[in-house]
């Protein structure tokens, strides 16, 4: 007679770390997709710039790690250290929290930044096409503007097919301009 394989073995009552028994997961794939998203975070504070990271607290044992993992090379020790990242993370839920917070801080600071770059961008190209109709209306919106060193900026920057170097210069000292005035007004 041959024995049934798995006779007599019970199953082991293990305990879940406390995050994995959070009342949001409804299945076993949901908490390794969770652990996962921990994961990926700790491998983008690692792709970080150090003044980036100071922004963050993280303890020192945290910064250790990202430091390590920022040396490693792809390949299974990369891998191993991008797990323990993430047992660190999860470790420390206030932590976590903190880190998630932030990131969404600096991609909305970083969204702000573009959309001001853009209407930078329009205004001067506005500038450039119509000249003095745009003036006015920028300096409507913006009643601090040096109006004679800004047309001395759109006069030279029109002038692209006599003076082309010259134009270049004024075309960025044009924007350079623009974006002085959206900081100025901004910080107020």
């Amino acid at each position: 007679m041959v024995r049934p394989r798995n006779v007599n073995k019970g199953r082991k009552n293990r305990s879940a770390p406390a995050w994995e028994q959070a009342e949001i997961f409804a299945s076993r794939t949901q908490i390794k997709q969770a652990a996962q998203a921990v994961n990926d975070l700790g491998e983008q504070l690692a792709q970080m710039k150090a003044g980036d990271l100071a922004r963050f607290n993280l303890t020192d044992e945290v910064k250790e790690a990202i430091a390590l993992l920022q040396r490693l090379k792809k390949g299974p020790a990369y891998k191993r250290q991008k797990a323990y990242l993430g047992k660190l993370l999860r470790s420390d839920e206030p932590l976590l929290a903190h880190i998630r917070e932030t990131m969404a801080h600096m991609v909305l600071e970083g969204r702000q930044a573009q959309a001001v770059h853009k209407q930078v961008e329009q205004w001067r190209d506005r500038l450039i096409a119509t000249g003095d109709e745009a003036l006015a209306d920028l300096l409507a919106q913006f009643p601090n503007a040096d109006r004679q060193y800004l047309r001395s900026l759109i006069r030279q920057a029109q002038d692209r097919d006599k003076q082309p170097q010259k134009a270049e210069k004024a075309h960025k000292a044009l924007f350079q301009a623009l974006k002085a005035l959206y900081q100025e007004t901004n910080s107020l």
